[in-house]
C-alpha cells in the first residue's frame, strides 16, 4: 500500500509528546486543555501538536462543546490505525503502510474465567505476530541476497547507463508502469530492455 502522506506519518509517531497524544485520544474522546493537564505541556503546544496529527491523517475532530471560559472547544479522537513496516537492508530500503480494519466490537466479560480467556487469546496472538515477523525476517533477507545478484549482474554486464539504470529501478520494484512513468520511457521500451538482458 502506498500512502502520499507517509512522511507526516512517520514524523507524527516518532515524536514522543504526539504518541502520548495518541495515546490519551485511544482511552478517550478529549480536547486540547484537558490533553495538556494530561501530557504536561501548555494548551498552545498541545494545540500545534493536534494539528500536526490531523495532518498525518491520525486524528481527526468530530465536534465541539461549549465552554464558560471563552470558544467552544474542538474534540478529538483518533483514527487511520496501520501497521508501519520498515525495511532496510544492503540491496534496499521500503517503508510501508498497511491499514488496520477497525472492529468496534468487544468482547466484553466480568467472569474470571472469560478474562483468562481473553489473556490465552492474546498472548497466543502476539506469539503469531512474533513468529510472523521472524518468517519475514527470513523473506527479507533472501530478497536482499537475490537483489545483490540482480544488481551486481545489471552493473556489470549492462553497458549504457541509462539502460543500466531502468533495470536497476525495474528490479526494486518489478512495476513497468511505475518505472516507466518515473524515467519518462514508453513502457514497451522498459519490457524489451528486461526481455533483452534479464529473460
Amino acid at each position: 500500500m502506498t500512502d502520499s502522506n507517509l512522511d507526516e506519518f512517520v514524523s507524527a509517531i516518532l515524536n514522543n509528546t504526539r504518541r502520548e497524544i495518541l495515546k490519551c485520544l485511544t482511552l478517550d474522546e478529549s480536547y486540547a486543555l484537558q490533553i495538556s493537564r494530561l501530557v504536561g505541556i501548555s494548551q498552545q503546544a498541545v494545540i500545534k501538536q493536534l494539528d500536526l496529527l490531523e495532518r498525518a491523517n491520525l486524528i481527526e475532530s468530530v465536534g465541539t462543546f461549549p465552554s464558560e471560559l471563552g470558544a467552544s472547544r474542538k474534540i478529538y479522537r483518533p483514527r487511520g490505525f496501520s501497521t508501519l513496516v520498515a525495511d532496510y537492508s544492503r540491496n534496499f530500503i521500503d517503508i510501508k503502510k498497511y491499514e488496520i480494519p477497525v472492529n468496534d466490537k468487544k468482547q466484553e466479560t466480568t467472569e474470571k474465567s472469560g478474562l483468562q480467556e481473553l489473556l490465552h487469546s492474546l498472548t497466543k496472538i502476539n506469539d503469531d505476530i512474533e513468529n510472523l515477523m521472524e518468517m519475514r525476517s527470513k523473506l527479507i533477507s533472501e530478497k536482499d541476497q537475490i537483489l545483490a545478484s540482480l544488481h551486481d549482474f545489471i552493473i556489470t554486464s549492462v553497458n549504457d547507463r541509462f539502460a543500466r539504470e531502468l533495470l536497476l529501478d525495474y528490479v526494486d520494484t518489478l512495476d513497468f508502469k511505475a518505472v516507466s512513468e518515473d524515467n519518462g520511457v514508453p513502457e514497451d521500451y522498459l519490457r524489451s530492455l528486461v526481455k533483452t538482458y534479464l529473460n
